[in-house]
């Protein structure tokens, strides 16, 4: 049975309304030959409302006679016909086998759409229309029975499988008709006994902050546990599934469920500057986070499960070294001062892998800059430097181009950095766990394979 329901009343509309669509583009004589090339395919009904299409459009349009009376000889010709060969085809579905039981009403629905058209147009004064509306009652009672007789016999079956496939042939049934018999209840034994119940754990996981910032403890268990829901809904059937909460697999089993789904661990984060400017000229930023949450599958009938830790570790940093404290010096080589301090794409280079390795697992990186640290941690770049070459020292300024997207990083990015707030943190979490969890094919299996 097809997961996704799908209704074929849709199905029918769907080439009348993209023929509508496509008439407010598409002059009246090449509506025309369209109609006459679905009629030379036997597609009649598609004819028929393209013919109208055509006719209408030269009619409002006011366009030449001879594609008014083309369009009208068109209809006045095979509307007539249209009518007796898809009659026929009903009449023969409808006295045929049961599978063609089943189709009469789609034939005759057609019917009735495409006569109820002409008579709503301005072809209805040179048309006659025919009305099908019994016929298409008894054609749609027909398959109702048909399908009622078939998803009966699915539940005495008594598998889940069969209940689901019985409850899709149910609702189909009241699409053609609303109330049909008991229907209501067979539902509901359809859902009660096919539906398969998942218990998920009341423990959380946990990431606590412990960093120059904060000290905070969030709870993300249930963001995890929809993530997980999810992909179950996706290899199973959504409508035949539930999902409740239990303290262990005991009262996961009281519950009804066929599987116990439980986490355990924490995470813990940790930032730090490692401050050593007076001594040695250089600040560093680190930052760090660690844990091994872990998946618990238990399935309750077999009481098979699978463990699956999922290890997490990041660890990035960025050393900041000021040159004239760290050498103790203000004065720079005339090479330096071309192909460094005031170069541009040599700062860009620096600051680029500093960017990156704030945004990638396990990287550091250095900045190498012209510049002395003021009260309250900012950075303040140098806007000269004493720079010697064989001609004798000159003073020589620092382009602001060269430093200052550098000073902005220093200076600006460190907060979101220390308090991991340039990250993602929850979801880079839940993907990196729900990736690692399903990594092991046990517990895959498990998720996927409900009704084992």
């Amino acid at each position: 049975m097809k997961r996704s329901k799908r209704r074929i009343r849709t199905l029918l509309i769907l080439p009348v309304a993209a023929l509508l669509i496509l008439s407010g583009c598409i002059s009246a004589s090449r509506l025309l030959e369209k109609a006459e090339q679905s009629w030379s395919m036997g597609l009649y009904a598609e004819a028929i409302q393209g013919a109208l299409d055509s006719y209408e459009k030269a009619v409002d349009k006011n366009k030449k006679q001879s594609e008014i009376d083309s369009a009208k000889d068109f209809l006045v010709e095979r509307f007539p016909q249209f009518n007796e060969k898809l009659s026929d085809r009903a009449d023969n579905q409808i006295n045929g086998t049961d599978a063609d039981k089943e189709k009469a009403w789609e034939t005759y629905q057609q019917l009735v759409n495409v006569n109820s058209r002409v008579g709503n147009s301005n072809a209805s004064s040179f048309l006659s229309t025919e009305d099908f509306s019994a016929e298409l009652r008894n054609a749609k009672d027909v398959a109702a029975q048909i399908k009622y007789v078939k998803a009966l016999e699915l539940m005495g079956q008594d598998e889940r499988s069969s209940y689901i496939e019985a409850a899709d042939l149910l609702l189909s049934i009241n699409d053609l008709v609303s109330g049909y018999r008991d229907i209501g209840t067979l539902l509901k034994t359809c859902y009660d006994e096919g539906t398969l119940i998942v218990a998920f754990s009341d423990r959380n996981i946990y990431y606590n902050y412990d960093t120059d910032k904060n000290s905070d403890s969030v709870e993300f268990s249930s963001e995890i546990e929809q993530v997980i829901r999810d992909f179950i809904e996706r290899n199973d059937y959504p409508d035949f599934l539930k999902f409740v909460t239990a303290g262990s697999v005991k009262s996961a089993e009281d519950a009804g469920a066929v599987l116990f789904v439980d986490y355990q661990g924490d995470i813990g984060f940790h930032s730090e500057v490692i401050d050593s400017y007076l001594s040695s000229g250089t600040l560093t930023w680190k930052r760090s986070y660690e844990g091994i949450p872990t998946l618990l599958v238990t399935r309750i009938g077999d009481t098979r499960n699978e463990v699956s830790p999922v290890s997490l570790e990041l660890s990035q940093s960025v050393s900041v070294e000021f040159y004239p404290v760290k050498y103790d010096t203000q004065t720079i080589t005339e090479d330096m001062y071309n192909n460094q301090f005031n170069n541009t794409v040599w700062m860009a280079d620096q600051l680029n892998s500093a960017r990156v390795a704030t945004d990638f697992d396990d990287w550091s990186a250095a900045l190498v800059v012209w510049a002395e640290m003021q009260y309250g941690g900012v950075a303040s770049f140098l806007s000269s430097a004493d720079v010697s070459s064989s001609e004798g020292n000159q003073d020589l300024p620092i382009e602001e181009d060269v430093y200052k997207e550098t000073q902005k990083f220093i200076n600006k990015t460190l907060p979101d950095f220390l308090e991991f707030s340039d990250m993602d943190v929850e979801t880079s979490l839940i993907d990196e766990m729900f990736d690692g969890f399903l990594s092991k094919s046990g517990v895959r299996e498990l998720l996927t394979s409900l009704d084992s």
